[in-house]
């Protein structure tokens, strides 16, 4: 057997088990008892330590915490997994001794435990559920099918925009043409107002900054003295000095670079003068200039940038009346592309879940009739995908989502000659548990981990029951499995049989667990056969059932 499995399981403080210690084997663990004995809780302490939401009333009595503990063997380690709840309500987690998050719990151990039970039986009624178990079985994924979906939503949302853009700039087309004539004629550059604004500014006191200007001029180069004059005397000293104290002619090109600086700022400062003489006309033609933009700016409810942003988009509207033929040509072939991929896409995907599904069903039905129900017929329907071929650009795509187009479901007949009729209509608790059997023993994932069935013989018996135990112990073959089962031929077959028994001292009541064998074993399956106090004959049977089942082994 490969894969993984749980070697040792410890249980303490949880309802009325006190503290159990389990050490399950390989292939088929049956676990027994009488009802009420607390077997479900041994599964009810798995689901908790797989990360299920626990409830306070969960500890026992007059304790602080319940605890459950697992070491699974994996082909190449071990790992143990804990967890601690609290009567408090509180929750700690570990792995390998190691402090951890409950989802990090949850996460490791679905990886190890899969547990089936009546909650997931009844999964089993809605197609959804029924779909997402058949594409798992599959490995086929819908998420690239979503995506393309997606891509088809934008593309006709697209066209869509396109077309009422395209009307819509129709029918403002005489109010856009003068919107744009009005602004384009106004010639507004970025950045102009402000310019402008400083200009004027600049205008308005020019008569002042030249004055400052002319004695900057003055005292940098043409006035008596000047720093001109006073740097160029510096420099004829340094060169003087230098004769002697060679050292100084470091000094001289820091006084040469002052020169040189006051030459660019003497340039500089003449340009200036030149520009700071504004005409009364030239103020006025700014400020003209400066009430158009104004205008328009409120007449637009807008800013300077904002103006040349609607001269972008009346352009870009008006050129889409003039395209109009081109652009719903190209929005158009976008999304027939689309739809084309798409529809390949969903094609594609239906014809890879029917070739499966006609596998499985096949697979399926030979194991319904071992499991006593012969004449049986499970099927799969789905939409058949040539139904999609006659999918154009007019039709709705609400119709063809995945949602829609991806749907199906389980249909059966349980008796020759009857209609094929959807799973929920037709299946009873039994038979649910046999398909779910059925399903499991081939869904490959389930072969790696550990598989634990509860009550999956609820409501069976007779001939049906000794096939499931066959199916069962078959199935442990590939894959440790442990089963809560009240029938004893299932038991009989267990590699592994654990019987939950309790006892009341004084107002408490707590459950035991035991591996049982020989005798004991036998007088466990002659209780479930005949009840508390089984006759000679039902002991009899009981032994020669468990001799059957080791001779078998």
């Amino acid at each position: 057997m490969a894969g993984e499995m749980i070697d040792l399981l410890r249980v303490s403080s949880i309802a009325i088990i006190d503290k159990v210690e389990i050490e399950f084997g390989k292939g088929l663990n049956c676990i027994t008892g009488e009802t009420g004995a607390g077997k479900s809780l041994i599964v009810d302490a798995l689901k908790l330590l797989m990360g299920a939401k626990a409830s306070t009333d969960i500890v026992r009595p007059g304790r602080q915490k319940a605890v459950i503990e697992a070491l699974f063997a994996l082909p190449d380690k071990e790992i143990v997994l804990k967890r601690e709840i609290y009567s408090s309500g509180k929750s700690r987690c570990y792995i390998n001794g190691e402090l951890t998050t409950t989802t990090k719990l949850s996460d490791i151990s679905q990886t190890l435990i899969h547990i089936y039970g009546q909650h997931q039986y009844q999964d089993l009624l809605h197609p959804s559920q029924q779909i997402s178990i058949l594409e798992e079985m599959a490995d086929i994924q819908r998420d690239r099918i979503f995506d393309v979906y997606n891509n088809l939503l934008v593309a006709k949302e697209k066209l869509s925009n396109t077309q009422k853009m395209i009307e819509a700039a129709k029918l403002e087309k005489q109010d856009s043409e003068y919107s744009l004539r009005e602004l384009r004629s106004a010639r507004i550059s970025k950045g102009e107002e402000e310019k402008i604004i400083r200009e004027l500014d600049i205008g308005h006191m020019s008569a002042n900054l030249r004055q400052d200007a002319l004695i900057a001029l003055d005292t940098l180069y043409s006035g008596s003295p000047c720093l001109m004059d006073l740097a160029g005397q510096v420099r004829r000293l340094f060169t003087g000095m230098a004769n002697i104290d060679p050292d100084i002619k470091d000094a001289i090109p820091s006084i040469n670079s002052i020169i040189a600086q006051i030459e660019e700022l003497n340039y500089s400062l003449k340009d200036k003068i030149k520009g700071y003489e504004f005409a009364p006309e030239m103020i006025q033609e700014l400020e003209l200039r400066l009430q158009t933009i104004g205008e328009l700016k409120r007449k637009y409810n807008t800013d300077e940038t904002g103006l040349l942003d609607i001269i972008e988009k009346l352009e870009k509207r008006l050129s889409m009346v003039e395209d109009e033929e081109y652009l719903i040509e190209d929005a158009r072939n976008e999304f027939q592309n689309a739809l084309r991929v798409y529809i390949k896409g969903v094609k594609s995907f239906l014809v890879k879940r029917k070739s499966f599904g006609k596998r499985l069903c096949t697979l399926i039905n030979h194991d319904l009739a071992k499991l006593g129900m012969a004449g049986t017929r499970f099927s799969i329907q789905q939409s058949d995908e040539s139904a999609f071929d006659k999918c154009g650009i007019d039709c709705d795509i609400d119709d063809i989502s995945p949602n829609k187009a991806l749907k199906g479901g389980f249909v059966i007949s349980t008796n020759v000659g009857q209609d094929m009729l959807p799973l929920a209509r037709v299946a009873s608790g039994g038979e649910l548990s046999r398909i779910m059997l059925a399903l499991k023993c081939h869904q490959r994932k389930t072969q790696d981990t550990t598989i634990v069935f509860d009550e999956i013989d609820s409501g069976i018996s007779g001939e049906a029951a000794i096939m499931m135990a066959n199916r069962l112990k078959e199935l442990s073959g590939g894959a440790q499995t442990i089963v809560v089962t009240h029938l004893h031929s299932l038991a009989s077959l267990a590699n592994t049989h654990l019987v939950i028994s309790k006892d009341v001292v004084g107002d408490a009541t707590t459950s035991h667990i035991n591996m049982v064998t020989g005798s004991e074993r036998v007088m466990e399956l002659a209780r479930m056969m005949g009840g508390v106090h089984p006759s000679d004959t039902v002991i009899a049977h009981a032994k020669e059932l468990a001799d059957r089942a080791q001779y078998e082994g």
